[in-house]
């Protein structure tokens, strides 16, 4: 599988469309996790990655758990009884675009129980941004969206070890001098080559500045956030060098 993932409301939908609507194989569409007011182009989130992705994350909980994330120990011991579902899924998608914010979290149950994962595409975001449009999702403070923000991260960073990683920064996906390299490079990442002309074509009819509802929101970070929001934007701009 090529994973798509990160923090919840930093451009994983936005990217998995691009990725769609440049012919990448997501799936069966039909399969489609549907969209809504939050993502009223659609989530382009396959079903069957729910069925294990959201008990992984919930547990008994439910919608509560986002208040108090489960330890990856935790999510280990409750794949145990998943593991049949991940075996199936895993090969049933392999070689396959699959999106889903949750695999920040359960990416290691994924890996322990032998899905094939290729390759890893993560969306970052302003952690400010993010926290803001959390708290207006969710009704939550901006502290609680800040740390979310933070275990997401840290959590898949933690876990990809020496899978292929890709970071593409969704605050310069929707900036116009920034946005054609961005796309480009991530649709390349998921083995999507396409001409410049097509690139064009897609970031015209999918991204639009007014995207970003939240822009030049900044807050004063802890240090653990800040430290690691300066370290994922250094790896951004590196990978762009070489």
């Amino acid at each position: 599988m090529k994973l798509i993932s990160g923090m919840h409301r930093s451009g994983t939908s936005l990217i998995a469309r691009l990725a769609f609507e440049a012919e990448g194989d997501l799936g069966n569409p039909a399969t489609f996790y549907p969209g809504d007011q939050w993502n009223p182009d659609g989530y382009f989130e396959q079903l069957d990655i729910h069925k294990i992705n959201i008990p992984l994350v919930n547990g008994v909980w439910g919608k509560l758990s986002y208040f108090k994330l489960p330890s990856t120990e935790t999510i280990l011991a409750r794949s145990e009884k998943l593991a049949p579902l991940i075996q199936k899924y895993g090969k049933k998608y392999q070689g396959k675009i699959i999106k889903e914010t949750r695999f920040t979290l359960t990416l290691p149950a994924w890996i322990k129980h032998g899905a094939e994962v290729e390759k890893v595409l993560i969306c970052l975001r302003n952690p400010s941004e993010v926290a803001n449009s959390i708290k207006k999702r969710n009704k939550t403070i901006l502290r609680h969206g800040l740390e979310l923000w933070y275990i997401h991260n840290k959590r898949i960073i933690e876990t990809i070890g020496d899978i292929p990683t890709w970071i593409v920064s969704y605050n310069d996906l929707l900036d116009e001098k920034t946005s054609f390299g961005e796309l480009r490079s991530a649709l390349s990442f998921l083995d999507l080559h396409l001409s410049d002309e097509r690139i064009t074509e897609l970031k015209e009819q999918c991204i639009k500045t007014k995207m970003n509802h939240n822009s030049n929101i900044n807050c004063s970070y802890p240090k653990k956030i800040a430290e690691l929001w300066r370290t994922l934007q250094e790896k951004h701009a590196k990978q762009l060098q070489n």
